[in-house]
């Protein structure tokens, strides 16, 4: 496939391109699960497409810009002319650099493409954080990447964007790092409905017989062990791991244990706010002081825990913390029962100045892999790529931000791999659902539809 250099696909915004990534279904690959159609709706001036890979072991996105760099590339060239943006950046490690040749070669003969290899940091993957590592642009508390003129997609996103305008593909499909204590560590092209369990068998199996799988990252996923759940469109991750492996110990505790152990042991040290990317970009954010709060309630200081807002909820305050707390998981808590109340912060939009101690607080990827014990999970070759082949699939009709899609097949209806099964609903946000396999409608409620070949 040539790419043609200045090549003008869309010169602005039409309902043509939105339409066709609205109609495919198409929402953010990179965990969050925002549907596309609404974020590139946007004049903006720079668009980046994010490989950085934030989560330590996943290798999603290493694996999609090696073997689909041409696709990727004229995926961001639709962005590009499709928005009016003026400049646009790929991003990826630098410690790939080797392995991504053939994207930089490609790259470099297009006007408006550059390359950014970067650090490899936890979490360089941060959207506030890659914006301004790319463009010294600091978006404002509270705010988004559209803030400061950007629009930020994920490799596999802008992969699904090609598919949808060249060959009016949906999403059907997604790719997931399955690694950990299995035999095959891969790269699994997964139709969304087939089980984590289905996955780990393509994967040659548990090489353990009592283990645990962390979903979405060592650093900000969550623990799923029933193996008949199905993947959706923004599962990237499997990871198996023993049910003695401290990573498994930690995210099990009791959130009752975490805050009466905050309350009674926190020190105050201020390690886990001078560790933290959102302080150290400059945003009002103390997670020490949060912990301190809790022993007085929700409401006084109003700043001090309304600014809990700000977390990311990345993680590296539990790898700074000596007392072995988490103010991750406090402040995730806090912030659900602020949600539940009804509560909506209000940010004063302020730009701080980056602190200056920044550069020396980014936390090596590679030192946070030996900190959580995965070191021996870190090495595998992602050349290995696994299809699905499931007789069966569970499509969930809420798997992405917004409002859940609502079935339109029914019981004993036969679909075809592809075809629309559930739809936006009249005026909301949310994501068109298609089948991922072709065959018989077995179930159609308002949570799922499964279908069987």
């Amino acid at each position: 496939m040539m790419i043609e250099e200045n090549e003008v696909i869309y010169s602005k915004i039409d309902m043509k391109f939105i339409d066709t990534i609205r109609l495919n279904g198409i929402v953010g690959a990179g965990g969050a699960g925002f549907p596309t159609y609404v974020k590139l709706n946007k004049n903006i001036d720079t668009v980046i497409v994010n490989g950085a890979e934030c989560e330590p072991l996943l290798l999603n996105d290493k694996y999609l810009l090696k073997f689909f760099s041409e696709k990727i590339i004229k995926g961001l060239q639709y962005i590009i002319n499709a928005t009016n943006a003026k400049k646009g950046y790929i991003v990826f490690k630098k410690k790939y650099s080797v392995e991504m040749q053939d994207l930089i070669n490609l790259a470099q003969k297009i006007d408006g493409i550059e390359i950014v290899m970067i650090n490899d940091f936890y979490p360089a993957g941060d959207e506030t954080i890659l914006v301004y590592e790319v463009t010294g642009r600091l978006i404002p508390e509270g705010g988004l990447p559209l803030d400061v003129g950007c629009v930020v997609n994920n490799v596999e996103t802008v992969l699904n964007i090609y598919e949808a305008i060249v060959n009016n593909k949906p999403v059907t499909k997604r790719y997931i790092t399955c690694t950990g204590e299995v035999k095959n560590p891969s790269i699994v092209h997964a139709h969304i409905g087939t089980t984590i369990g289905e996955i780990i068998d393509n994967c040659g199996g548990a090489l353990v017989d009592e283990f645990s799988v962390v979903i979405g990252g060592p650093m900000m996923g969550y623990i799923e062990n029933d193996l008949s759940t199905p993947v959706t469109k923004i599962t990237n991750s499997i990871i198996v791991l023993p049910n003695g492996h401290k990573l498994i110990t930690e995210k099990t505790k009791p959130i009752e244990y975490m805050v009466k152990m905050s309350k009674s042991v926190c020190t105050q040290c201020t390690e886990c706010t001078n560790l933290c990317p959102r302080y150290l970009i400059g945003y009002d954010l103390k997670p020490h002081l949060i912990m301190r709060q809790i022993n007085y309630g929700l409401y006084f200081p109003q700043l001090i825990i309304e600014n809990a807002f700000l977390c990311s909820e990345c993680g590296l305050c539990e790898y700074a913390c000596a007392m072995g707390l988490s103010p991750r998981i406090v402040i995730k808590e806090i912030k659900k029962e602020l949600k539940v109340q009804g509560f909506s912060p209000s940010f004063q939009n302020v730009n701080r100045p980056v602190r200056d101690i920044r550069e020396y607080r980014k936390v090596p990827t590679s030192r946070l892999i030996n900190r959580l014990h995965l070191a021996k999970y870190a090495d595998y070759v992602t050349n290995n790529l696994i299809q699905t082949n499931p007789d069966r699939v569970e499509i969930m009709l809420k798997q992405h931000i917004g409002e859940p899609s609502y079935a339109i097949v029914q019981v004993g209806d036969m679909v075809k791999e592809g075809s629309l099964i559930a739809k936006i609903p009249d005026g909301a946000i949310g994501s068109n659902i298609h089948a991922s396999i072709s065959g018989k409608v077995l179930i159609a409620d308002k949570d799922r539809i499964i279908i069987e070949r």
